[in-house]
C-alpha cells in the first residue's frame, strides 16, 4: 500500500470507500482480522486498529461467533465520513464556516499575518479547546 498514510489508515479509508460507492452493503460479511491481514500483507493488530476505528464510526459491526459484518445505516455514515476526508484533504468547505471565518481572517491578514500563520492559529485554537480550554 504505497501512501503517506498509516496501513490502519489506509485499510480504514478502503473499506469506507467501498461502502460508500456500494461495493460493500450492510450485512455484508468482511474477513477475519487475521485472514484480513494476511491477504494485505499487514500484521493483526494494523487490521484491528482499523476495524476498531470503523466499529467506533458505526461503519462495521463485530459479534463474537458470528464475525464483522457492514452495519446498518454504514452508508449514511461512510457518506459523512468520506465528506470529512475530502474537507481534510483540502476538498471543499461547509459554505457557513467559511463565512463564519472569512472576517477574522481578512482582520488577521490586514494586520499583517500570513496564511502560515493563521492557519497556525487556527490549530492552537482548536487544540486549547479542545483541551478543555474556552478561548
Amino acid at each position: 500500500m504505497p501512501s503517506p498514510q498509516p496501513p490502519y489508515e489506509q485499510v480504514r479509508r478502503e473499506i469506507v470507500e467501498q461502502v460508500r460507492t456500494g461495493e460493500l452493503k450492510p450485512g455484508d460479511r468482511l474477513p477475519a482480522i487475521r485472514a484480513h491481514a494476511a491477504d494485505l500483507g499487514l500484521s493483526a493488530g494494523t487490521v484491528a486498529r482499523a476495524y476498531r476505528l470503523l466499529e467506533e464510526a458505526r461503519i462495521i459491526v463485530t459479534r463474537r461467533g458470528a464475525g464483522t459484518t457492514i452495519a446498518p445505516g454504514a452508508a449514511a455514515e461512510a457518506r459523512t465520513a468520506a465528506a470529512a476526508v475530502e474537507r481534510e484533504s483540502g476538498g471543499p468547505a461547509e459554505a457557513a464556516l467559511v463565512d463564519l471565518f472569512s472576517v477574522p481572517i481578512a482582520q488577521a491578514r490586514a494586520r499583517g499575518a500570513r496564511d502560515v500563520e493563521i492557519l497556525a492559529s487556527v490549530r492552537a485554537a482548536l487544540a486549547r479547546i479542545g483541551s478543555g480550554g474556552t478561548s
